[in-house]
């Protein structure tokens, strides 16, 4: 009784804080037209995965199953669920002692609890892995979650609002910024802008009839305008859903919001930026190099550590830290001279003889050059032809599109037999090409999986001959980030 009283309290102060000044109808989710309107696409999610990134199985299944059968809507997550979509959103994947697929569902979860409480998330440790995953649980991993959302920009009329989209969320301690020209500045909510000045900053957060968050400005009269352009942000915390259970469904819909997704890793393990002494160092342990340093290294400081690695690197032909500071940020050109050393080979999938088929490659966030595709029909592979379009192909042209999806990551398409040939049912299909460098800005995360492609040398390694010339990545593509 003294858990339902508590919940109820907290939830009925957080909420107060996007609660409108007269109340709004709520309508129920049972089949009404809140139902209907707001929640027809439940569970159905769009992934923002970063650089490298796998698909996240554990949540794509609790989405699919979400989607598809009804009851998920009212089945609670379970501890393993929740430990297991969020391992993999922090990548902890990478820290797991060889693979994750030999592990049962409890040494899985073993695992991952200890990896997690060693990035502040401690409650699951020793806790059973089918248990259902509590609200107070919830909570506590996502009250260190500061969300920042950018809503837009003013158009300078009366009477605007945003939608914070939190899907029916509760959210909590949400500010309110507005960037007029001078930087970003925080305004004051009101239940009401009656009473609110033409020209002091104010705003009204009011809830929609499916419970979704909205901004609301004044007209000048009763609440400023924010100047025509200005930036909107608004930063807040989820707190979940308002029932005490924890849904597989509250959880797919939470866990795949991109907002919330990124901001958890910003918390619990945020990415370092690409230093010199950062990229030294996992060169260093990449290329298992680790037997050249002197032993008791992990003694010296930071600086020393760095002048020692950078004389490893240097002999086995890597000199792009001579002569520069451990602080110093790693640039393109520089990742461009280490990545045209590794260049990938893969096989990227298996033909099913269907029309329009379309394979992934491991590229998130980078770009790519110097591209071939090659497949296997006859018991050899056969390199295909790259198209800007399939319209003049033939039934039996050997071609193929390359198109982007919204994570930046590469896709080969083929054709119908009509426009464009259907690589024959089980041929391999391969794909050969070299990373540039990343789209965004250089992190850690950004070339760890990328790196990880290159076979490990040995002591032996012979650098290229000097002068080395690296090529502009214009080998496959004039301009591989527009082409794509």
């Amino acid at each position: 009784m003294k858990k339902i009283a508590y919940i109820i309290l907290v939830i009925a102060a957080i909420a107060a804080v996007v609660r409108p000044v007269a109340a709004e109808t709520k309508l129920s989710s049972s089949g009404d037209v809140c139902e209907v309107k707001c929640r027809l696409d439940e569970g159905v999610i769009c992934l923002e995965r970063g650089p490298c990134e796998p698909n996240n199985e554990a949540l794509l299944k609790a989405a699919k199953e979400c989607r598809e059968n009804p009851a998920a809507k009212y089945t609670s997550a379970t501890k393993l669920l929740f430990v297991d979509i969020l391992a993999q959103i922090l990548r902890l994947e990478r820290e797991l002692p060889g693979t994750i697929d030999n592990l049962n569902d409890e040494e899985r979860y073993i695992i991952e609890t200890r990896l997690l409480s060693g990035k502040g998330i401690d409650i699951f440790v020793d806790t059973e892995p089918l248990s259902p995953l509590t609200r107070e649980e919830l909570a506590a991993v996502l009250k260190n979650v500061t969300v920042e959302k950018n809503l837009g920009f003013s158009s300078g009329l009366a009477d605007q609002v945003f939608d914070l989209k939190n899907e029916e969320f509760v959210i909590y301690d949400v500010e309110l910024y507005v960037d007029e020209g001078n930087g970003f500045q925080l305004w004051e909510r009101k239940k009401t802008l009656k009473e609110s000045q033409g020209d002091i900053r104010e705003y009204m957060a009011k809830l929609d009839s499916c419970d979704d968050a909205r901004i609301a400005f004044g007209d000048n009269i009763n609440g400023k305008i924010p100047a025509v352009g200005s930036r909107i942000k608004a930063v807040y915390k989820f707190y979940g859903r308002e029932n005490e259970i924890v849904t597989k469904c509250e959880i797919a819909m939470l866990l795949s919001n991109p907002d919330v997704d990124r901001s958890i890793k910003n918390v619990y393990n945020p990415s370092r930026p690409l230093t010199k002494a950062n990229f030294a160092d996992l060169l260093i342990r990449i290329r298992r190099l680790t037997g050249q340093l002197p032993k008791g290294f992990q003694t010296l400081s930071d600086k020393e550590i760095y002048l020692l690695q950078t004389e490893v690197l240097a002999k086995n032909g890597i000199n792009i830290f001579i002569g520069s500071s451990p602080e110093d940020f790693l640039t393109r050109d520089e990742l461009a001279r280490i990545l045209y050393d590794c260049p990938v080979e893969e096989v990227i999938g298996i033909s099913n003889g269907s029309e329009n088929q379309n394979f992934e490659l491991n590229n998130a966030g980078f770009i790519i050059y110097d591209l071939h595709i090659y497949v296997d029909e006859t018991g050899r592979y056969e390199e295909w032809d790259k198209q800007d379009s399939l319209f003049e192909s033939s039934s039996d042209s050997m071609n193929y599109l390359v198109k982007l999806d919204s994570g930046n990551y590469t896709r080969i398409h083929f054709g119908d037999s009509r426009k464009g040939k259907i690589p024959v049912i089980n041929s391999p299909v391969k794909a050969k090409y070299r990373l540039y460098a990343p789209v965004t800005m250089l992190t850690e995360d950004d070339i760890i999986c990328a790196l990880g492609r290159c076979v490990p040398v040995v002591e032996a390694y012979e650098p290229p001959a000097p002068p080395f010339e690296f090529p502009d990545p214009k080998d496959g593509f004039t301009d591989p980030a527009s082409q794509l």
